[in-house]
């Protein structure tokens, strides 16, 4: 994505991070360095999809709520609405 870090950056954090920690504690800082970077990725994946689900949500109720709108405008909602009900008991009965 951003590359900020060039070869010689990368030898030169290398070479100092060998200095500082030590050639024995050095895998481990590395694979601490990678668990640390794979956990950050996977919580900003969760979140990008979260974001996403909400995203789709909030635009499905605007859609429903348009949707309860313009029923209750429609001059032939309540006829229909009647019509259903007395099939419903005419079916019953």
């Amino acid at each position: 994505m951003f590359n900020i870090f060039s070869l010689q950056h990368v030898f030169v954090l290398t070479l100092i991070a060998l200095v500082v920690v030590g050639p024995k504690d050095l895998p481990q800082l590395v694979s601490l360095m990678v668990e640390a970077v794979a956990n950050g990725r996977s919580m900003a994946f969760s979140l990008r999809r979260n974001l996403e689900e909400l995203t789709r949500t909030a635009d499905l109720d605007g859609l429903r709520a348009e949707l309860n709108a313009l029923k209750r405008r429609h001059p032939l909602s309540s006829l229909e609405a009647g019509m259903a009900r007395s099939n419903d008991r005419a079916s019953r009965g």
